[in-house]
């Protein structure tokens, strides 16, 4: 007896609760599904037809053997058309390059939420989803997207590919299409191979490989690693950037980049973090030794030719090496603290270094000393035969010579041509010209 009324007992109390669930769901949803989903589609064409200009579509694509590279398209939506605008992303497309737009249908659909699909050809965007293109299964892009939400003032959507499940994002433009892409364009002006990613008080070695819209930072998976390599794909906006892979750190993720342009420098808009140029110290000490920065005559201070006519007059004094032959002088970094100055002659007949101690003083300042040694596999001294006031020039045996390092041209996220300037002889400098090695013939020129 007492069994039958336990049963009762648990069979009301089950009962009672599937009741509070049905009433808990009648509370939640107050409309049936396929009105739920109007809704949902009205609200998305409410948002992206209530903007002027258009948006700028922001895509991650697969590429060969790397990490996906991101394509960008300014785009106009109505009711049913939406047009693509010329972009950095079209301009090399097969038989469009006289085209500065193109207008094709999209549509809405539910499949397991709600995606966007562009459904007839558009030559701008769907040329790399194209399958009758040389591109095999997994390179192929998407043409459909599934939108996850958007923001709390409408001005950037948030999806990924439907089948490569990449990321995709949009920003509402806020004048015409060809201005935004070519204020988008010209931050690319300011991205750098050669750059660092300061954050939460460490400094890594960053860089952009810009044909592919990715950010390379380099730091150690865990504590007390070797560095790894980490990318991250970005888009161009028209002050900055925007990482469509965030960048996390420690307690700090980056999502979205200001430029200044004043400095070159990228600003998170969150946090202290930036990506700012690298020391100019570091060309040196961190770079391996095939970065050789050769020099010549016509790039050195009024002091440092001084000493260099004299060196050409006592080669012809001596007799032992011959001035027109030394075909090209450079600093030769290897990478691990450690530096030679180094001679050529014509066809490599003598190779002569002289190896240098040297030390950082701050970001944008070296100092050096000579060893006192010279190598060249000789019996005679290429340094009492010619060489010698070029190298005390340069440093000396029983003192430090510090040198200052500004860049010639570019900025400091991007220089162009480097120049040593001895800090106690402002008239003993150095001018390191971009491919000098490539052109020149004789170190007097």
């Amino acid at each position: 007896m007492k069994n039958i009324f336990n049963f009762f007992v648990v069979f009301a109390f089950i009962s009672l609760a599937m009741q509070s669930c049905q009433m808990k769901e009648d509370n939640i949803f107050d409309q049936d599904p396929a009105t739920r989903q109007d809704n949902w589609m009205a609200e998305y064409r409410r948002v992206f037809n209530n903007n002027k200009y258009g948006w700028a579509l922001y895509t991650d694509n697969p590429t060969s053997g790397r990490h996906p590279a991101v394509n960008a398209y300014a785009v106009k939506f109505d009711q049913e058309n939406c047009t693509f605008y010329k972009s950095m992303s079209t301009r090399n497309l097969p038989n469009v390059s006289g085209l500065d737009s193109v207008v094709s249908q999209y549509s809405f659909k539910m499949d397991n939420g709600i995606v966007l699909s562009f459904d007839t050809y558009n030559a701008f965007f769907h040329y790399a989803a194209d399958q009758s293109q040389q591109f095999s299964q997994d390179l192929q892009s998407d043409f459909e997207f599934c939108l996850d939400r958007f923001s709390a003032n409408e001005d950037t959507i948030f999806g990924r590919g439907k089948t490569k499940q990449l990321p995709f994002f949009m920003v509402k433009m806020h004048f015409p299409a060809k201005k935004y892409q070519e204020k988008s364009d010209s931050v690319s002006n300011y991205v750098a191979y050669n750059c660092v990613m300061i954050c939460e008080g460490d400094t890594m070695q960053a860089r952009f490989l810009s044909g592919y819209r990715n950010l390379l930072v380099y730091f150690p998976d865990s504590a007390g690693g070797s560095n790894v390599e980490h990318m991250y794909s970005y888009g161009n906006l028209t002050n900055g950037i925007y990482l469509l892979e965030n960048f996390k750190y420690k307690n700090t993720k980056i999502v979205e980049m200001d430029l200044d342009k004043s400095t070159g420098e990228f600003k998170d808009i969150n946090s202290d973090a930036k990506i700012g140029p690298r020391p100019f110290s570091n060309y040196l000490i961190e770079d391996e030794s095939d970065y050789s920065w050769f020099f010549g005559y016509s790039g050195l201070g009024s002091y440092t030719q001084a000493e260099w006519d004299k060196s050409k007059a006592l080669m012809k004094e001596k007799g032992i090496v011959n001035p027109d032959k030394q075909t090209y002088i450079c600093l030769h970094p290897d990478g691990h603290g450690g530096l030679s100055l180094m001679f050529n002659e014509w066809y490599g007949s003598d190779e002569v270094t002289y190896p240098m101690e040297m030390k950082k003083i701050s970001n944008n300042e070296l100092a050096f000393r000579w060893t006192g040694k010279e190598n060249s596999g000789r019996s005679y001294s290429f340094y009492d035969n010619g060489y010698k006031y070029i190298v005390d020039a340069f440093a000396k045996t029983d003192s430090w010579t510090t040198y200052k390092i500004t860049y010639k041209s570019g900025n400091a996220m991007s220089p162009s041509g480097f120049i040593f300037t001895d800090e106690n002889n402002p008239d003993n400098s150095i001018y390191f010209e971009p491919n000098f090695f490539y052109y020149h013939s004789s170190i007097w020129k």
